[in-house]
């Protein structure tokens, strides 16, 4: 079946904080609070994957980073070719059966990536020497990573369709209601990522690793009918998203009776739009913000699985770990508190540039840390040393998270009224993995502990990169970069001027 390609001109984004409507449409209260406690349940499976994994990926694998770099960037990679297909099914597809069929993949996905450790854990405990010396051992590890694959794509077509998708028809039009929905959405993916490790490693430290592989599978598994149960009473309460599906469908039938269908052709033509999709995303006016949030991905300077390998290298242990992690999302909540004061106070777009720029800052202390009193592999670190590394990366989830906030906000209201917005919005991801999957090559090539200094400096350089596209997107959208002139500020100047 071909696919009809839809030229539109570009939205404009100036008037991001100009058009409002003059009330905001209520919400369902009791549709919304389910919602929510979805998402709440889907975010925790997610986020207790993806430090229970990498956990587990590290007891095996304790001396190199490789292992973990491998799962990262084959897992990223395969995302990154298959993000863009991802969100054209969301389009294409009913909005409800779309997510049911991701809800049931993804747990699925996940009990194969515990049973698969669990395996691996056993067959370590019978020859610790060397965990790599069974073709059962290999075979396990290559089915975690394509259980990883599957979770990863499926994570973005669920996120591409309630987060993006649902949001931007629930919130009819709205600012606020925008604000609002996203700031929910955001503050449960932090609570998620304060609680799941912690829980993770109370599990670990009460019973075993075997014991918490078998509990999380188990979790995962009877989640997998409650969300179906909400996800789809949220539907029924909604009426707005029946009749996004309706529009959708009449959209639909032209495709349906299109007269080309050789395989060949539809091959053709879907590459064809592939490109013309990249190729307006290229050119639409918040592509450069888009970029500036895909620079953050290519970072180590986060508790993400690369870092918590290189943090058990150096022996910290497990519950030290989960509790600075903690301490890493209750100041990420902070920021989502902050986003929307600033966003009053500023503007959306100020607001935006504010934040990546105190993230910048911040992270200055945790790049020193690397390079002035690190630990040794398997040593203890001076204390001034953590306080460096992990208030560094404390400080900059203020001014992340409330960045992150800031562009999701741009992008949803660049791309509101576009007829394939979430084909569109899944090319974001596209970007997202691509930086992501360079930090896994990067520390591919730099496995060793002691190499991984560098990786750090790296993700700095990208970061202020990152940074400095934003100002790019500002001066676009705004005209300027700074709200005042600096001759305005200096008196000498502006007697100057005045001649």
């Amino acid at each position: 079946m071909s696919e009809q390609v839809v030229n539109v001109a570009p939205i404009p984004t100036e008037s991001l904080n100009e058009s409002e409507p003059e009330t905001a449409p209520s919400l369902d209260r009791k549709a919304l609070s389910l919602l929510l406690v979805q998402h709440f349940s889907n975010s925790w499976g997610i986020r207790t994957a993806e430090f229970a994994i990498y956990l587990l990926l590290v007891t095996l694998f304790p001396d190199t980073l490789l292992p973990a770099s491998l799962y990262g960037l084959f897992t990223t990679g395969f995302a990154i070719f298959l993000s863009g297909w991802a969100g054209r099914q969301v389009d294409i597809r009913n909005n409800l059966r779309i997510v049911q069929a991701c809800i049931v993949i993804i747990k699925l996905a996940d009990c194969g990536a515990y049973g698969a450790t669990l395996v691996l854990l056993t067959d370590h405990s019978r020859k610790p020497s060397n965990a790599w010396g069974s073709t059962l051992s290999r075979g396990m590890f290559s089915l975690i990573i394509i259980a990883g694959c599957a979770h990863n794509l499926v994570n973005v077509a669920i996120s591409v369709s309630i987060e993006r998708d649902w949001v931007t028809v629930i919130a009819g039009g709205s600012s606020d209601n925008f604000t609002k929905l996203n700031t929910y959405m955001r503050r449960i993916d932090l609570l998620c990522k304060l609680l799941a490790p912690l829980f993770v490693s109370l599990l670990t430290t009460a019973g075993s690793y075997t014991f918490a592989a078998y509990f999380l599978c188990a979790i995962e598994g009877g989640t997998m009918l409650f969300e179906l149960i909400w996800i789809t009473i949220v539907y029924r309460r909604f009426p707005v998203l029946r009749g996004a599906q309706v529009a959708r469908d009449a959209l639909q039938q032209e495709r349906i009776h299109d007269p080309h269908r050789h395989r060949l052709l539809r091959i053709h033509t879907s590459l064809k739009n592939h490109l013309l999709d990249w190729n307006e995303f290229i050119h639409h006016p918040v592509f450069l913000s888009s970029l500036s949030i895909s620079c953050l991905y290519f970072t180590v300077l986060s508790f993400d699985g690369t870092m918590l390998s290189y943090l058990k290298a150096v022996d910290y242990s497990d519950p030290f770990l989960a509790g600075m992690r903690g301490l890493n999302v209750v100041a990420g909540l902070a920021g989502t508190l902050a986003m929307p004061i600033l966003e009053r106070k500023l503007g959306l777009v100020r607001a935006g540039n504010w934040s990546i720029w105190s993230e910048v800052l911040c992270l200055i202390p945790a790049v020193v840390s690397f390079f002035v009193g690190a630990p040794s592999v398997g040593g203890d670190a001076p204390a001034w040393n953590s306080a460096l590394l992990f208030g560094g990366m404390m400080l900059s989830r203020i001014g992340l998270w409330a960045f992150d906030l800031c562009q999701l906000k741009e992008l949803q209201t660049a791309l509101e009224s576009h007829p394939r917005r979430n084909t569109i919005t899944a090319l974001q991801f596209s970007l997202q993995n691509m930086a992501d999957m360079l930090k896994y090559v990067l520390t591919a090539i730099l496995s060793r502990p002691s190499q991984f200094k560098w990786a750090a400096l790296a993700s700095y350089v990208s970061v202020v990169i990152g940074a400095l596209t934003y100002l790019l997107y500002v001066r676009k959208e705004r005209g300027h970069i700074f709200h005042i002139e600096i001759s305005e500020r200096v008196p000498l100047l502006m007697a100057w001027r005045a001649r």
